[in-house]
């Protein structure tokens, strides 16, 4: 298993993920016995022990003049993150101030990857809303397969209403009770060879390719959200329960 890439994606450097990871199954040792599992110089190994310390994640301590370091318990990794997201939250309030004050009348972002789908299905559920889309959504469920498994159910988790038109598609959990109570649903067979998903909520309209490279767009725009809703009526109209 890869173990660097999520550790790097936590916020270690390379140097620090080889080294944590050099560490970990080991003992208390020296920065000379350390370094001699890794391609670094000795002085390389020893300012980032210095900064895993710093991190919280490496324990030094001093035994008769030289200085011995272990990793910390890999637990500790999740008590940093959960760390990062109570700052994070209680600034929340004061960043989204910023953000309004220099709003302008309508903005455009953009996202690449399965990382920019995520965001974008983490945007188009944050708020409890009337949300309307409609596209390929075999095509969209492969991407999906690849993100965490909440990004599939965040819909239904948030109790967000959805009124979806998409290309005939047999899921059992279109069966459920909760699914039928937030969910009105129609299909229709052109959206097979629709390259897309497409949402409107609020303001805003939201879209991803489904094939090819991956790119999506966030547009808050009154105006654009009411043209993209008359499209969706039109596909609604055109659809079959």
């Amino acid at each position: 298993m890869d173990l660097q890439t999520p550790l790097q994606e936590f916020g270690l450097t390379d140097k620090e993920t080889a080294v944590y990871l050099a560490l970990l199954p080991l003992d208390s040792v020296t920065v000379q016995e350390l370094s001699k599992k890794l391609p670094y110089p000795r002085t390389t190994v020893y300012n980032t022990l210095t900064y895993l310390s710093e991190k919280g994640l490496v324990n030094k301590i001093v035994k008769r003049g030289i200085t011995y370091f272990s990793a910390v318990a890999p637990d500790r990794l999740k008590d940093k993150l959960q760390e990062k997201q109570r700052l994070i939250e209680s600034i929340l309030p004061e960043l989204s101030e910023l953000k309004k004050q220099t709003r302008k009348s309508s903005t455009v972002e953009l996202y690449e990857g399965l990382k920019g789908v995520y965001s974008i299905l983490s945007d188009v559920f944050k708020i409890k809303q009337q949300t309307y889309y409609f596209g390929n959504y075999k095509k969209s469920l492969e991407l999906l397969k690849h993100l965490p498994g909440h990004a599939r159910t965040m819909r239904l988790e948030r109790n967000i209403p959805a009124k979806i038109v998409i290309d005939p598609t047999d899921e059992d959990v279109f069966k459920t009770k909760k699914y039928k109570q937030f969910t009105e649903m129609r299909f229709l067979k052109s959206l097979e060879s629709f390259p897309a998903m497409i949402f409107i909520y609020g303001t805003k309209v939201a879209m991803y390719t489904t094939q090819g490279d991956i790119v999506g767009v966030i547009i808050d725009n009154k105006e654009m959200s009411q043209a993209m809703k008359i499209v969706f009526e039109l596909y609604w109209m055109q659809a079959k329960p």
